[in-house]
């Protein structure tokens, strides 16, 4: 699935900042991982979401 979204210049300067510093990331994992927390911490209660942002804070 593709997913295309405009976000503000800051968020996206950060997150390539973040990205380049930690380089087991990709702009998908990072992208996914931060829609997984949004949800969970939005009450979501899909069991992949759970899993997902679970193994993400590890």
């Amino acid at each position: 699935m593709k997913l295309e979204t405009e976000i503000s210049a800051v968020l996206y300067e950060k997150m390539k900042v973040f990205i380049k510093a930690n380089p087991k990331w990709t702009r998908d994992s990072f992208m996914s991982s931060s829609l997984a927390n949004f949800l969970f911490q939005n009450g979501c209660e899909d069991e992949t979401v759970k899993e997902k942002f679970v193994k993400d804070l590890f």
